[in-house]
């Protein structure tokens, strides 16, 4: 069967989201697990200047970085939630874990650039913890392609073990030079949430966090990765560059971090530890893709 595509005016209310996520909980995974087959596709969404603005003010970007590469994913992020709360997805949506994102950017993007963004399912991944799936998404800008991502995330406990086995940065890719250490306050959460959309409770309430296995809210995986990326992207604009990182432990806010880099010819190796810089959070690379390179060679050719 062919993938459906269906056109997303508008975004779930944050209303709607809560009681899918309460809603699906009574689901049981089957079996034989199957991912929908649809295509969400959402016209039309300006690059705006005030919500920019204070994601980078949020994330630690400064204006000279221009639009940056992982900010498409905040347009996106409502697709995936669009997806996970159709009732033919296999599994609650709360409890669901981000573990894994890559990012691909193939051109500039700039402030009044209008996008369409699309997200599908991708593929089932194993994992000795439980079943993983994918999460497609795609910017296009003028009819182009200027930005892909792909999520991986966790079922815990799902006993299924479809899919090929998964393929992340390891603990042994972190960098081991110290950049610099910060304290993280409980409202980065609150204010992140606001502007991704991402409302789990996991991030926003003691007992949503501790109903979930956590002592305290914990921080949101993309925004631990936008602000280690604010810290090792040049202070310019990039048209091309390839964002891979893995989610390890989750930050307990408030907490304290320790941000890592390793500068290599080829790309800059980033992490995040905790305030002791021991226990590993967040473990990512900032490069080139080099699938997008050799298609881009082979149209010069």
């Amino acid at each position: 069967m062919g993938v459906e595509t269906l056109i997303v005016e508008r975004s779930s209310s944050p209303g709607a989201v809560l009681l899918a996520g309460l809603v699906t909980l009574a689901k049981t995974a089957p079996r034989h697990p199957a991912l929908p087959g649809v295509r969400l596709v959402r016209p039309d969404l300006a690059i705006e200047a005030a919500p920019l603005a204070e994601y980078r003010a949020l994330c630690g970007f400064s204006e000279a970085q221009g639009v940056p590469p992982i900010w498409p994913h905040l347009l996106a992020f409502p697709l995936h939630l669009e997806l996970m709360m159709r009732r033919d997805f296999p599994y609650p949506l709360a409890g669901t874990v981000h573990i894994g994102n890559r990012i691909v950017q193939h051109g500039a993007m700039a402030i009044g650039g209008r996008l369409t963004v699309s997200a599908e399912f991708g593929g089932f991944q194993s994992h000795p913890r439980g079943q993983a799936f994918t999460i497609l998404a795609e910017a296009q800008l003028g009819g182009g392609t200027v930005w892909r991502s792909e999520s991986v995330y966790l079922r815990r406990g799902a006993r299924s073990a479809l899919g090929g086995p998964i393929s992340t940065l390891s603990d042994e890719d972190a960098a081991t030079t110290q950049t610099g250490a910060e304290a993280i306050a409980r409202a980065v959460a609150l204010r992140y949430a606001r502007l991704s959309g991402d409302r789990n409770p996991i991030h926003l309430s003691w007992l949503g966090a501790r109903l979930f296995g956590f002592k305290r809210p914990i921080a949101h995986g993309m925004w631990t990765k936008a602000r280690a990326l604010a810290r090792v992207l040049p202070a310019a604009p990039l048209e091309r560059v390839a964002i891979d990182v893995a989610f390890r432990a989750p930050i307990l806010l408030p907490g304290r971090v320790t941000h890592f880099a390793d500068r290599a010819g080829d790309g800059t190796g980033f992490a995040v530890r905790d305030g002791a810089g021991e226990r590993l959070h967040l473990v990512g690379r900032l490069g080139r893709d080099p699938v997008f390179e050799e298609e881009l060679h082979a149209q010069h050719q």
